[in-house]
């Protein structure tokens, strides 16, 4: 049963992957590299509970896989729904998040710089990461 939900779940985001690639969805080969990156570094193990779902502790990580150039550009702009989905899942207290959005975009050079274009740099260069709270 498990290994059969599993199947699913990889095919469906397999699926959803290739549909985003197509699509004129603000997605790019980028994205799609991030996450194909993303995904063949992590075990399912580690990334899935017993039930099959996601681990509160690996959802930020899939989520800025997953929406890495939006989240690019609501740093870019220090405001946006990406952002403030991604304050959420890192525990940020609702006030703190506009100082969490104003830190975020002081450093967005760095988060973004050429040589660390992956969802794990910009979480582990990220201020304000759930450790912190």
């Amino acid at each position: 049963m498990r290994m059969i939900l599993w199947k699913g779940l990889m095919g469906a985001l397999v699926l959803a992957s290739v549909g985003l690639g197509s699509s004129a969805c603000n997605t790019s080969k980028a994205t799609i590299d991030t996450f194909a990156k993303f995904t063949s570094s992590t075990s399912p193990g580690e990334m899935f509970d017993a039930d099959g779902y996601v681990k509160q502790s690996q959802k930020a990580r899939l989520f800025t896989a997953v929406a890495f150039e939006n989240l690019e550009q609501d740093i870019a702009r220090g405001n946006g729904e990406y952002l403030a989905s991604l304050a959420v899942l890192l525990n940020i207290p609702a006030g703190q998040l506009a100082e969490f959005r104003t830190r975020a975009q002081g450093i967005y050079p760095r988060l973004f710089a050429s040589d660390r274009r992956t969802a794990e740099s910009l979480l582990a260069t990220l201020p304000g990461r759930m450790e912190d709270h």
